[in-house]
């Protein structure tokens, strides 16, 4: 089975070197990997037209030009576009001066020789995604700092004496404090709860629940309080979650009423609420430590490059910085994961036909560039395959997801074999996704499934935990089930069943 990749997008550079030569030998090795449009200065008059410009998506400069240097024309163009990608790329430059470029924004250093040109082209393509990977971190930042202030849980932190030093916009409002009001002016029976179940808190990573229930009656408001010692800048802290829970006490302070009449139907309520209450508890939990736990590392990694910059260790800096990009990659997936999560389970699904094999394709497609799968074996079985009756896009990424954990899931240095076969069963569609991966043993068949439920650690196979209850949260919505069948070292076999559509024919 093979795939066409689209064509990529032409790249936008601004070539500075006053040697004609060089500028076309660069131009020669880079247009070898790139689709470049390239505006070329050798001169003064055409740097500065070439600043009007609107915008670039990378520069190259020589060093030693007869016009300027390539300190000067990194400093114009950070001035210009801080977060464009420069390449000093000559034959005039020292080790010293690399430095100092560094320091001033440079992105890569290439010394001007035959046996260097290669290089070029590795050293733009590493500045392009590190280019990617701060723009995505700045997203990341952003969406988790908006996700934050919109929850209606209160989210904050105290500091080892009891200081409120940071709360949401939530929290502020549970603590009846003015938007204008600073942190330290903030009274409340809540903060003061907090602040005696925080002294409970003996070492890093000891945790405590609190409730508070003030007023009777139907004047009564309850919250509950969900505290941990966390490290923060070399002194520990007290983060911290409020929930208020006035709702759901007067929802059962009503159960208990309504028991005294209808014994059996208010017990098979109060079940239903228990169930769906633990539920809830428990996706709010996972939600909150996954989201802390990156930033809280974050935080750390922070402090670490400012402590190494400061004693002048740029290499251990930098080291550091890359394991940040890494972090706030995985914020981002995580943030991306549980927003698509939350979509599917609230967005109206319009089910109709929906040709299977045509599905199919489309997810090939979806995972045409990623190298796990072009790696990878995958045979169809059984065409020509039957009609289902579902949601379009809900299913390729259910069959997106299935098939990118196939080839993750394998043995270190194998290839995913995938198998995928599908049949008309008694007025449904039964469709097989299998692989010879690592497997997933009995006990854990079900939990893989749940939201955040991770069976290995990151190191070895990376992800957020979210995929497969994407594929079943899709599955109930379009009404349909899935079940795998495993065994450890010999691979899984995921059963998709969804209605089979009444006729052959038209799809959507």
């Amino acid at each position: 089975m093979s795939t066409t990749s689209p064509p990529l997008p032409p790249l936008r550079l601004l070539l500075l070197d006053d040697n004609p030569d060089d500028r076309v030998l660069a131009l020669r090795e880079l247009r070898r990997e790139f689709d470049v449009r390239a505006v070329e200065v050798g001169d003064r008059a055409g740097f500065e037209a070439a600043l009007a410009e609107p915008d670039f998506e990378f520069v190259i400069t020589d060093y030693q030009m007869r016009w300027s240097t390539g300190m000067e024309v990194l400093q114009r163009i950070k001035a210009r576009w801080p977060a464009l990608p420069v390449i000093m790329f000559t034959a005039t430059g020292t080790q010293e001066i690399a430095v100092q470029a560094m320091k001033s924004g440079l992105d890569d250093y290439v010394v001007k020789s035959p046996r260097h040109y290669v290089r070029l082209s590795v050293a733009v393509r590493q500045s392009l995604h590190r280019s990617e990977i701060r723009l995505r971190a700045v997203r990341s930042e952003t969406r988790l700092h908006s996700l934050l202030e919109r929850i209606d849980i209160g989210v904050f932190r105290l500091s080892e004496e009891g200081d409120l030093l940071d709360a949401n916009r939530t929290m502020r409002e549970m603590l009846e404090l003015a938007d204008t009001a600073a942190l330290a002016d903030a009274r409340h029976p809540l903060l003061d709860t907090a602040r005696e179940a925080a002294r409970a808190l003996h070492a890093r990573g000891d945790r405590i629940e609190r409730d508070l229930v003030l007023g009777e009656r139907d004047q009564l408001r309850s919250w509950t309080l969900k505290l941990v010692r966390v490290p923060v800048n070399g002194h520990d802290a007290i983060d911290a979650l409020a929930e208020e829970t006035t709702r759901l006490r007067r929802a059962d302070a009503a159960l208990l009423a309504l028991n005294r009449e209808l014994e059996q139907r208010v017990a098979q309520r109060t079940q239903q609420l228990q169930e769906a209450n633990s539920s809830l508890e428990s996706f709010a939990y996972s939600v909150s430590h996954d989201l802390r736990e990156p930033v809280r590392t974050l935080q750390g990694y922070a402090r670490a490059v400012r402590e190494e910059l400061d004693a002048g260790h740029t290499d251990a800096a930098s080291g550091f910085m890359g394991r940040m990009e890494q972090v706030a990659q995985h914020v981002d997936d995580l943030v991306g994961d549980l927003l698509e999560y939350a979509t599917l389970s609230r967005a109206e699904l319009t089910l109709l036909p929906l040709a299977t094999s045509a599905a199919l394709d489309e997810a090939v497609a979806c995972l045409a560039y990623d190298p796990m799968f072009q790696r990878a074996a995958v045979r169809r079985e059984g065409e020509p395959w039957p009609q289902v009756v579902a949601h379009h896009g809900t299913f390729v990424q259910v069959l997106v997801n299935l098939l990118s954990n196939a080839c993750k899931f394998v043995a270190p240095g194998e290839a995913a074999h995938i198998t995928l076969r599908a049949a008309r069963v008694d007025g449904q569609v039964q469709l097989e996704v299998c692989d010879r991966g690592i497997g997933v043993s009995a006990a854990d068949q079900d939990r893989i499934f749940d939201v955040f439920e991770r069976l290995h650690g990151p190191e070895s196979y990376p992800g957020t935990g979210v995929g497969l209850a994407l594929v079943r949260k899709g599955m109930e919505r379009m009404g349909g089930t899935v079940a795998v069948r495993s065994e450890v070292g010999r691979g899984s076999c995921f059963d998709l069943r969804l209605p089979a559509a009444p006729h052959e024919g038209a799809t959507a």
